[in-house]
């Protein structure tokens, strides 16, 4: 059964589960392989960032669930960094994912409300402060396109060659840009 599709803050009781979400989530988007060992060092350091308080030069973010620490259902991973350009200050959400099993639900616009929240909070003190959020997918990319699109304004797109297997190409993204009226006309 889907529990209600309330974001909470994660914390250490949650690690098995992020990981068992992350693995999914690789399975069902491989478009590069899964650094254990790169996905451990982020990880670690957002989930326990009181470690490394002292500490500048280490990841910092933080970790969006929803369901109890023995069964999420849907996470995000927020991360604060900058463009390789601009020493400006950013959020990037690294993923944002939900369960297959507890997809008929509202968690994925709320994990984009959580990332929203924490990104408002912050640009009281920064108002300059933005967040930027990818969809790099090969399964179900022109349905997250039309949730993003309505929940945050578009500034790009990625781009892959050789193409992927799944490729939803250039007409599957002009049809998951079209609004729900423009699709039905």
């Amino acid at each position: 059964m889907t529990v209600a599709s309330v974001v909470r803050r994660a914390d250490g009781r949650d690690e098995a589960e992020i990981w068992r979400l992350i693995r999914l989530a690789h399975d069902e988007n491989d478009i590069y392989s899964l650094s254990e060992p790169k996905f451990a060092y982020h990880l670690e350091h957002v989930l326990y960032p009181e470690r490394y308080r002292n500490n500048t030069s280490v990841p910092r973010g933080v970790v969006g669930v929803i369901g109890p620490h023995e069964a999420l259902e849907a996470m995000i991973i927020l991360l604060i960094g900058s463009v390789w350009y601009s020493d400006d200050v950013t959020m990037e959400s690294a993923i944002s994912f939900v369960d297959p099993a507890h997809r008929r639900s509202e968690h994925a616009r709320a994990l984009l409300g959580y990332a929203k929240h924490i990104v408002d909070g912050i640009r009281r003190a920064h108002t300059d402060f933005r967040m930027t959020v990818g969809i790099l997918s090969t399964s179900r990319t022109a349905a997250k396109m039309r949730l993003f699109s309505q929940q945050l304004s578009p500034v790009g797109v990625y781009f892959c060659y050789p193409d992927l297997p799944e490729d939803i190409g250039p007409a599957g993204i002009k049809e998951a840009l079209l609004t729900k009226k423009q699709r039905e006309a």
